[in-house]
């Protein structure tokens, strides 16, 4: 069994096996394609992911790709490694070493394996989000709750009236909503809005970067 001492290594390894089953279905993985397997959003990653990212949502359509790769994972999974014991160990040492990252091949093979017939669920648009993202998503829609909470308190205290305004304030029913809507709408930004915004920001970073 391969000893993976790096993410990359790791992460070299997974993509060369699914790259050499695209090829041998004939129809190779593009530059894009094959580089998106290495996104991560908080762990190691190609040094050029930001670009990387930037081409992949202009030129491809995310669900489509989902279930590319993730057929052809249930196929090195469920077939190639029936027949080369060795590299079922390997992959799965390859798995290892990278779990417990946010790396986005990590959410990949976890659906194929869960689907079972290699073809990642889909409900509509819906698509594969890296590991740990729905939280992330809670967290920042609680920290913009607190926070306007936090202002709320700072702006009374500034203004030198006393606490308990704020705070009754903030227990009153009809004021309730206001908080509420606040959070689903903070939700709502994050979950959809910024997503669309960060991709704008990283082709525009990129095509700057390309003219100088």
């Amino acid at each position: 069994m391969r000893e993976f001492k790096t993410e990359k290594a790791a992460l070299d390894y997974l993509a060369s096996q699914i790259a050499a089953e695209s090829e041998r279905e004939g129809s190779p993985l593009s530059k894009v394609e094959r580089k998106m397997l290495y996104f991560s959003e908080t762990d190691w990653t190609l040094p050029e992911m930001a670009e990387v990212s930037a081409a992949f949502d202009r030129e491809y359509d995310q669900s489509q790709y989902e279930r590319r790769i993730g057929g052809l994972i249930h196929k090195i999974t469920a077939h190639g490694h029936g027949d080369n014991p060795n590299e079922e160990e390997n992959w799965g040492a390859a798995i290892a070493r990278l779990s417990g990252g946010d790396h986005y091949i990590l959410a990949l093979v976890s659906l194929a394996r869960s689907s079972g017939s290699g073809f990642l669920p889909t409900l509509g648009p819906a698509t594969v989000r890296p590991p740990h993202d729905v939280l992330k998503l809670v967290v920042a829609a609680l920290v913009i709750v607190f926070g306007f909470l936090g202002f709320a308190l700072l702006a009374e205290w500034l203004r030198g009236t006393k606490l308990k305004p704020v705070a009754d304030w903030v227990l009153d029913r009809g004021n309730s909503k206001l908080i509420i809507l606040v959070a689903v709408l903070g939700w709502l930004f994050i979950r959809f809005v910024w997503p669309e915004l960060k991709g704008f920001l990283r082709a525009a970073l990129g095509r700057e970067r390309g003219s100088s």
